[in-house]
């Protein structure tokens, strides 16, 4: 090799172009300065220790700018355990080139429910006033509950990819005597989710709490949860109504012996 091919295989090592040497050395002079930096942090993320920078956002103490490594991703939607708090990364920035970055917010509730196997799944969220977003229904009947609404917002997974209209929660202060009840009315699904990866806003209005609801644990509907059946429809005689495949799938009520599921 000579002298020329030697040179030109050196300045190759960093990048073939101009851009990818400038874009290398950016890069390696991030990792090396940022750990001296007083906003690099050692965070779990989704379960994994991860280095990270994390700036303030404005003036709202709530939201932070979150940084990764050069070469290290960030999951949109997922939990960051910062500062003895969980937050939820609800913004990601979809130029990374040099590095991942994206906003984090930090959650103010451990929402919990019953799953369609009776399991309880507990999520932290972001919960907010609703009075300013419509409910996503219409009113046909006039009821006397009340009229709070609020927004939740939480990460994008398998367990909150099932929630849906309808769906029930306790959400109150834990010290609270009164519990608040609501309902899912408007699931916006798409509101911050890219690729697959995100977060969910569902709007809820306050509802009439049940004696099915289990105020101590904060989960509704507890007590009156049954096992998701599927309809055999392979061996269903083709001249049976509707109505007598769905009075044949149903289970007996029980409702003298509640069951108690933890």
């Amino acid at each position: 090799m000579g002298t020329w091919d030697t040179y030109q295989a050196r300045l190759e090592v960093n990048g073939v172009t101009k851009r990818e040497r400038v874009l290398n050395h950016t890069k390696s002079y991030i990792s090396d300065k940022i750990v001296d930096s007083l906003s690099c942090h050692e965070v779990i993320i989704s379960g994994s220790k991860q280095t990270v920078s994390i700036l303030n956002e404005k003036e709202d103490l709530a939201i932070k700018k979150i940084c990764a490594m050069p070469g290290d991703s960030l999951p949109h939607g997922g939990l960051v355990e910062f500062a003895n708090s969980n937050w939820l990364i609800t913004e990601l920035d979809a130029n990374d080139e040099v590095y991942a970055s994206g906003k984090m917010r930090r959650c103010n509730y451990l929402l919990k429910w019953l799953n369609k196997d009776g399991k309880i799944i507990e999520k932290w969220c972001i919960v907010e006033d609703g009075t300013k977003y419509l409910i996503g229904e219409k009113a046909e009947d006039i009821m006397s509950i009340g009229d709070a609404r609020i927004a939740i917002t939480l990460g994008k997974d398998d367990d909150t990819i099932e929630l849906t209209r309808g769906k029930r929660f306790l959400v109150d202060d834990m010290d609270s005597t009164n519990v608040l009840a609501y309902q899912i009315t408007k699931p916006n699904k798409l509101y911050n989710v890219y690729n697959g990866n995100g977060v969910f806003r569902f709007i809820l209005n306050e509802v009439n709490l049940t004696d099915d609801d289990n105020v101590s644990l904060r989960i509704a509907d507890y007590y009156n949860w049954k096992p998701y059946q599927s309809l055999d429809n392979e061996h269903v005689d083709k001249d049976t109504t509707i109505e007598e495949i769905v009075e044949s799938s149903k289970l007996p009520d029980n409702d003298d012996n509640k069951g108690v599921w933890i």
